[in-house]
C-alpha cells in the first residue's frame, strides 16, 4: 500500500487558497464533521459512519456554505481525486480522501498548525473523577499563575467561563479548533477528560498528551465495550510509548500494573495511593520513577486534611474539598503537577483554595454556621454515595433536602426514600422539577418508601425547604441539598422559573454572617 497520509490536506488547502493564508481569515473558517456545525467559509469532513454516513449530509453543508468538501471513500487509488459539486452559490471543490475517519485527527491537527505543540495537555481517563481532576488541575494551575482551559462533561473553557459541547471528548476537529482558540487566548495548559469511546473511536491522537492519568476502573460502558477487559484496554490507548509522555498511574487500582507493564525508560512514571505505605507502594511498583501517598487521612465538615509522602518530599494537606474520594482526586492531580516540575509548596497553597466542581459536593457555609453541600444526586445510587460522603466528615447530624423530577421514572422515589432514611438523620421532601405532574402526589409516591411516615417534613416550595433546613440546622450539622446542583431552573407545569440553588445558599450565608 502508498503512504496514503502523503497526500497532505496542507497541499490541498494551498491549492484553494483557503484557510493557510492569514490573509483569509483562517481563525474564522473550520474544519467540521457535523453539517449541522458548517458555517459560511468552513470545510465539511464527509466521514462514513459519522453521524450516519457523512456523504447524505453534504447537500445540507453546500447549502449552509461550506468551502471545501473532503469526501470519506474505501478505495485507496481514488485518494486526493478532485472534483467539483455544484453549490447554491459557486461550484465547490471536493476531493476524495482514503479512510478519511481514521486520518480525521492528523488531518484536524495539520489544519490547525498544530497547536498542541506549543501547550501542555493534561489528559485524565478512568470510570470516575474525570472531571473533578481536569477541573482541580486546572484551578491548582490558575493559582500558580498558569492560566489553562478544561475539555470535558460540563464544557469547554477556563474553568469559570465554559462552553457547552457534545461530547466528554470532542471530536478530532471541533478539538484541534479549541485548542487553537486557547492558544490564541494564551491558555496554554489545558486539562481534558479522555473517554473510553474517543480512544476506541480514534478521536483523539493519545501522542498529543503531556501527561496522561488514569484515575480508577470500575463497571461501566459494557454495552459498547463488551467486556472488562476490553474496556480496560481501551483506556489504556491513552498512554503512550513512543515518545516522552509522562504517567500519573493509581497504586489502589488493580489496572495500573497493566499499565505500567507498557512503560520504558522514556516514561517517567508516578503511582499514588491513599490506602498503602509509601514503601509498599515503592515494593509492589518498582518499575515507577515517583511516588506519592496520602496518610492520616481527616474528614471533618468544612473539607479534608492529610499529609502526602512522596518523591517530592512530604507536605501536610488542607482543602474544602468534601468526600473521602476527593483525596484520590488531589492526589492524581498533585501527581500530574508534580512529575511537571511544579513546587509542592506552592500545590499544597494552591489546595487551601480549591473549590468544588459547581453542584458536585460543592459546600458552602462558614465557620460558626452549618455546612450546605450541594450536590445533583437524584437517584438512588448517587443519593446514597453523597450522603455517605457526608457522613464522612462527621457532623453531629446529616441533614437531606431531596425531592424526585415528576414525568419520570416513578419507582425510584421510594428508594431514594428508603436511601435517605437510611443514611440520613433528619429528612426533608421538597420539589424537584415536578413539571406535569402534581407535586403532592410525587411527594406520595416518596414518602410511600419510609418506614414510618412521620420520618420526614414535607415543605413543597423548595425555597422555603432549603431555607428551613438550615435555619434549623446546628453549627455542627451538615445539610445535603440533593438533586438541583448546578441547574439553574425549576419546571413546573410548562413553566421553567429561575432556581439556582447554589446562588439561594450563597445569598443566605451572607445576610446571616452580615
Amino acid at each position: 500500500m502508498g503512504d496514503v497520509t502523503a497526500y497532505s490536506i496542507t497541499s490541498a488547502l494551498a491549492k484553494f487558497k483557503i484557510a493557510l493564508d492569514p490573509k483569509l481569515d483562517a481563525d474564522k473558517k473550520h474544519i467540521v464533521n457535523d453539517s449541522r456545525q458548517v458555517k459560511s467559509g468552513d470545510i465539511f469532513a464527509a466521514v462514513r459512519g459519522t453521524q450516519g454516513q457523512g456523504h447524505v449530509f453534504i447537500e445540507a453543508a453546500l447549502l449552509a456554505g461550506a468551502s471545501m468538501i473532503l469526501i470519506d471513500i474505501d478505495d485507496e487509488a481514488g485518494h486526493g481525486q478532485l472534483r467539483w459539486l455544484e453549490g447554491p452559490y459557486q461550484a465547490v471543490a471536493a476531493i476524495e480522501f482514503y479512510n478519511l475517519g481514521q486520518q480525521l485527527a492528523a488531518l484536524a491537527g495539520e489544519y490547525y498548525q498544530h497547536p498542541a505543540k506549543s501547550m501542555t495537555l493534561y489528559g485524565v481517563t478512568g470510570t470516575n473523577g474525570k472531571t473533578s481532576c481536569c477541573q482541580l488541575i486546572a484551578q491548582m494551575l490558575n493559582y500558580v499563575n498558569k492560566p489553562s482551559a478544561i475539555i470535558g462533561t460540563l464544557g469547554a473553557g477556563p474553568v469559570d467561563d465554559l462552553v457547552t459541547i457534545n461530547n466528554t471528548t470532542p471530536g478530532p476537529t471541533l478539538l484541534q479548533a479549541l485548542l487553537a482558540e486557547f492558544k490564541q487566548n494564551a491558555l496554554l495548559n489545558v486539562a481534558m477528560e479522555v473517554s473510553s469511546h474517543a480512544l476506541d473511536q480514534k478521536r483523539l491522537l493519545p501522542e498529543l498528551i503531556d501527561v496522561a492519568i488514569f484515575t480508577n476502573l470500575s463497571r461501566d460502558h459494557l454495552d459498547y465495550h463488551g467486556s472488562m477487559q476490553a474496556y480496560g484496554d481501551a483506556k489504556g490507548k491513552l498512554f503512550v510509548t513512543s515518545h516522552r509522555q509522562r504517567w500519573v498511574l493509581n497504586a489502589d487500582d488493580k489496572q495500573s500494573k497493566s499499565y505500567l507493564r507498557q512503560k520504558t525508560d522514556d516514561n517517567p512514571v508516578v503511582m499514588f495511593s491513599s490506602t498503602q505505605s509509601l514503601a509498599d507502594v515503592k515494593s509492589q511498583f518498582t518499575r515507577a520513577d515517583f511516588y506519592l501517598v496520602a496518610t492520616a487521612i481527616e474528614c471533618h465538615p468544612k473539607g479534608l486534611a492529610f499529609t502526602i509522602q512522596s518523591s517530592w518530599g512530604d507536605a501536610n494537606i488542607i482543602t474544602p474539598l468534601l468526600g473521602r474520594f476527593n483525596v484520590d482526586n488531589l492526589l492524581a492531580c498533585l501527581s500530574a503537577l508534580l512529575i511537571q516540575g511544579y513546587d509542592l509548596n506552592a500545590l499544597v497553597d494552591a489546595a487551601a483554595h480549591l473549590k468544588a466542581v459547581a453542584g458536585r459536593m460543592e459546600a458552602f457555609g462558614n465557620d460558626r454556621s452549618v455546612t450546605a453541600v450541594v450536590d445533583y444526586a437524584h437517584t438512588p445510587d448517587a443519593l446514597e454515595n453523597a450522603l455517605k460522603a457526608c457522613r464522612y466528615h462527621n457532623p453531629d447530624n446529616l441533614w437531606v433536602v431531596f425531592g424526585c423530577g415528576g414525568d419520570r421514572d416513578k419507582g425510584k422515589r421510594p428508594l431514594m426514600a428508603q436511601v435517605a432514611q437510611q443514611f440520613a438523620d433528619r429528612l426533608i421532601i421538597t420539589n424537584d422539577n415536578p413539571r406535569s405532574e402534581d407535586p403532592q402526589s410525587i411527594v406520595d409516591d416518596i414518602v410511600a418508601g419510609l418506614s414510618d411516615n412521620h420520618a420526614a417534613t414535607v415543605i413543597l416550595e423548595r425555597r422555603q425547604a432549603v431555607t428551613d433546613s438550615l435555619s434549623q440546622a446546628g453549627a455542627n450539622d451538615m445539610v445535603l441539598l440533593a438533586g438541583k446542583g448546578h441547574e439553574d431552573y425549576m419546571i413546573i407545569g410548562e413553566q421553567r422559573i429561575d432556581y439556582d440553588e447554589r446562588a439561594l445558599v450563597a445569598d443566605y450565608f451572607s445576610r446571616s454572617s452580615s
